[in-house]
């Protein structure tokens, strides 16, 4: 069979496959006795668990993941003002099949704490029951060649531009930050740690051959119980920048890619010196994902024929990555926290976080409408000097908008919520109006379904017949019609049709009659 005389060029697009989109749990219990150096417990005042990822990698077909479990304990001692903190991590590892080649692997994995039980079993024991979810989504590579161009066997063919990813790389690396924080002089000597968070901000992500270079500051927020100048049991707060600069090594990376960049904390550890009280250590660590793409424009063959002769065609229905869209957005929540037990006489400290932010496309809005809830909390002291924590959750709702000519194909958008800050005022002694600003940020992306040649050949052992003896032949057409397919149906090409026909559009504008000039 001669099919030498059909030269085909092809292109070879890189395409996203989702490997793994799952979720699994871990068990958190911990009967936990305090050390001889704690007083006893009498009442508590919050339990918490916070998990946070700290290692991933993929080996034979399989992902792994470490992930600990901080639990935090805030609790008073009888007849006692101070705020006592106990703090016991829990390391866990995870294990997930995975389905499917994992080229370039691209992981996402967010961990949440679903419910914790504090039980006082006496006033030197605690048991601790929880539960922590971690959302898991690895997203692969797949590259496939399709044909852009064809000559010979007077080939017809139909073309649609495309912007495509013709390349994608990922890397993910752990950065351990250490800085001596000092205390400004206006404030007292650090006693016990009782809170601390921190809040990644990137400055600056450059490419050069080969490498990644990114930039940013860390703000860190740091709770602490002191003695107040006039002797009494107190807290203050403290806030420091710590200023962070790494070089990842990409392997092919330089200028023409675009890349999206995602640094989290995945532990935040303030050691007060013994020898110092206004100074002390932070160890920070971060991980860094990176996923890098360079996207190209070109025209793909979807259909192909020939005038001469008959053709097997060899297709597929793949999506594609669009460039994607930086979304990045403000929004205001607010919530009232009331007191129960007297009037709030002081704050020592107010913060907020956020759970269960899902996202969905409206639409009638051509938006994303992302959701989720916003967890308010209040350290403070009522009238008689004895600390109390205050909690309120509050539902909070937020368009994304997307541009019209973005609607376009399978739109996707996983929002990352954060807060930016948080600001309370008492509206009367017992409630306190607590406003936290959240970031909401993120990449729109879509995936556009397109049918692609793989493969295409000229049967020239199999001429197409010549059924009529004339060269023009008057075709009915209805609005809307296809040029294309009438042109394929007889064996014709749309240039000629048009020709013939004096038109521009390839779709026919309104019912009427076409000549079709017959070439074979």
């Amino acid at each position: 069979m001669d099919t030498m005389e059909l030269k085909l060029n092809r292109e070879t697009l890189a395409m996203s496959q989702t490997i793994l989109d799952s979720a699994c749990e871990q068990s958190v219990e911990k009967d936990f006795v305090l050390p001889d150096y704690y007083p006893d417990i009498f009442r508590i005042l919050k339990c918490v668990i916070l998990p946070r990822i700290q290692t991933h990698s993929i080996n034979g077909g399989k992902l792994s993941f470490d992930m600990t479990a901080l639990i935090r304990v805030l609790y008073l001692s009888e007849n006692d003002k101070r705020i006592n903190c106990i703090e016991q991590k829990m390391n866990f590892s995870k294990s997930m099949d995975l389905q499917g080649d994992c080229t370039a692997p691209m992981v996402s994995l967010n961990p949440r704490c679903d419910y914790v039980n504090c039980r006082v079993v006496n006033q030197r024991r605690l048991d601790i029951r929880g539960a922590v979810s971690i959302g898991v989504k690895v997203v692969g590579e797949v590259s496939r060649p399709v044909v852009t161009d064809a000559f010979g066997c007077n080939i017809q063919l139909k073309k649609t531009p495309v912007t495509y990813p013709t390349k994608r790389l990922t890397a993910a690396k752990r950065i351990t930050v250490i800085e001596e924080l000092q205390l400004s002089a206006s404030k007292p000597p650090v006693g016990t740690v009782l809170r601390s968070d921190c809040r990644v901000i990137p400055q600056e992500h450059k490419m050069i051959a080969g490498k990644l270079v990114t930039k940013g500051d860390v703000e860190i927020s740091m709770l602490y119980s002191c003695i107040a100048p006039d002797g009494e049991e107190s807290a203050e707060t403290m806030k420091f920048t710590v200023p962070f600069s790494q070089i990842i090594d990409i392997e092919g990376i330089d200028e023409t890619f675009t890349a999206d960049v995602d640094i989290t904390a995945s532990s935040c550890d303030i050691i007060p010196k013994s020898e110092d009280a206004s100074s002390m250590e932070c160890e920070l660590v971060l991980l860094v994902n990176c996923t890098a793409k360079k996207f190209e424009s070109c025209e793909i063959v979807t259909d192909a024929y020939s005038t001469c002769y008959e053709c097997e065609l060899q297709s597929c229905e793949s999506k594609l990555d669009s460039v994607g869209v930086k979304a990045d957005e403000n929004h205001t929540a607010s919530a009232n926290l009331s007191c129960a037990e007297g009037t709030i006489s002081c704050v020592h400290d107010s913060w907020a976080s956020c759970s269960n932010v899902t996202s969905r496309f409206d639409e009638e809005k051509c938006a994303f409408i992302v959701t989720g809830t916003v967890t308010f909390c209040l350290l403070g002291r009522n009238e008689n000097g004895t600390p109390l924590y205050l909690e309120n959750d509050a539902p909070f709702e937020h368009e994304v908008s997307v541009s019209e000519n973005g609607c376009e194909g399978e739109l996707s958008f996983e929002p990352k919520v954060s807060v930016v800050g948080c600001s309370y005022y008492l509206s009367d002694e017992s409630t306190a109006e607590v406003k936290a600003e959240l970031k909401i940020c993120g990449e729109i992306t879509a995936q556009k379904s397109r049918t692609m040649l793989t493969d295409l050949k000229a049967l020239t052992d199999k001429p197409k017949e010549k059924k009529d003896s004339y060269a023009l032949k008057i075709c009915y057409c209805s609005e809307n019609d296809d040029i294309w397919e009438i042109a394929k149906k007889y064996s014709t090409s749309i240039s000629a049709i048009l020709e013939e026909n004096e038109l521009t559009d390839e779709k026919v504008t309104q019912h009427g009659m076409l000549l079709i000039p017959l070439m074979n």
